[in-house]
């Protein structure tokens, strides 16, 4: 293939186009589809293509959609989602089971499990939501919650998400590890697959599919907007939502009240995040990896985020290390300056692997120095 036509395959398409032709593969490979719905502007695009590509294809079932009730969820969300499992347009499944989830205050990240039996509710889930047997009580995690919500589906099952690359480089590096297929993904279950044929849209791209199309979206993205918020529709209380956990009161200040009620110690987040600072205390510790694990111990005193913020810490120090003694990335500390590791752990953003650095900034050369 010439250059010229090269040019031409690329130029002749666009993220609509090519996010249906990944939604028409996955219906010809798999043996069942299911949509992941949060009640988010993603995942509410995910499910208007599906829709597009059954109607396109002939296929009269309905789509098949679950929704993880995280519980900490405003009303807006909670009223649109049930929208959508109400209208019986879909086969919707609507799931309130005990999972894992943490909150982050000032630095440190803390475990708390979503419908947890130990304590009260914010609120009840609906009558048909899909629960626990009466009496049988396991905490799930993110990676083990999709294999029981597929346990009955037969065959090979591809979970439809809304995740796009753009939203952080986490996603984007998930979108990259593989020439062909790409928005395919692994899971721990050999049978599921996680599927992002919206990997390559923009945030632009979907509110003008919305607009074009006369799709009412979830109310909370406009009142967020007007508050100067980051549109999302993620509990509060993790690492990036609770930064601005204090713009809650002025979004919803009934629910604000609701989260202070039942988690009082992020009283003390919302009213001194701003003020906190968030990278003097690195220049208290060792300018080293082991500086990092001291910081650790000192300050997340929760055994499990302990043990994976040291994780990420090792596994960082590890690719460096191997990096540099093959002589690669000499110029950027193979990728990963204690400065920068150090600040993603300060900031909690440990929960999956740290992304590495392309350039070291002059705080990150000084620092090693």
């Amino acid at each position: 293939m010439t250059t010229e036509n090269k040019k031409k395959l690329y130029i002749d398409t666009d993220v609509y186009t090519e996010a249906k032709k990944r939604i028409k593969h996955v219906i010809n490979t798999f043996d069942n589809i299911l949509v992941a719905f949060s009640g988010g502007k993603d995942s509410l695009l995910a499910l208007c293509l599906v829709e597009e590509v059954y109607k396109e294809m002939g296929i009269n079932e309905k789509v098949k959609v679950f929704f993880r009730d995280e519980e900490l969820i405003p009303d807006d969300v909670i009223d649109f989602v049930r929208s959508k499992a109400e209208s019986g347009q879909y086969d919707f499944r609507y799931y309130a089971i005990p999972l894992q989830s943490s909150k982050f205050i000032l630095g440190n990240t803390y475990e708390y499990v979503q419908w947890d039996k130990d304590r009260r509710w914010m609120r009840q889930p609906p009558e048909y939501a899909i629960r626990l047997p009466e009496g049988e009580y396991k905490v799930f995690s993110q990676y083990n919650a999709d294999e029981f919500i597929c346990q009955n589906e037969k065959g090979r099952v591809a979970i439809i998400t809304g995740i796009r690359a753009d939203e952080s480089l986490t996603r984007l590096q998930s979108c990259c590890v593989k020439r062909n297929e790409n928005y395919i993904n692994a899971t721990q279950n050999k049978r599921i697959k996680l599927v992002k044929p919206i990997y390559d849209w923009t945030e632009r791209d979907l509110f003008v599919y919305f607009c074009k199309n006369d799709i009412k979206y979830c109310d909370i993205y406009d009142h967020q907007m007007w508050n100067g918020q980051q549109l999302r529709v993620a509990t509060p209380l993790h690492a990036e939502c609770s930064k601005q956990f204090a713009k809650q009161k002025t979004l919803y200040p009934k629910f604000y009240e609701q989260l202070i009620d039942l988690f009082p110690e992020m009283i003390v987040q919302g009213m001194y995040w701003n003020e906190y600072d968030r990278t003097g205390i690195i220049y208290d510790y060792e300018h080293s990896f082991d500086g990092i694990r001291k910081y650790i111990d000192d300050v997340i005193t929760d055994a499990s985020q302990n043990a994976l913020a040291k994780l990420r810490v090792k596994n960082a120090e590890t690719i460096r290390n191997n990096k540099l003694k093959n002589k690669e990335g000499l110029d950027n500390f193979g990728g990963y300056p204690v400065l920068h590791v150090f600040k993603a752990v300060l900031a909690g953003q440990y929960k999956r692997e740290i992304m590495p650095k392309r350039v070291p900034s002059p705080e990150d050369i000084e620092y090693e120095i």
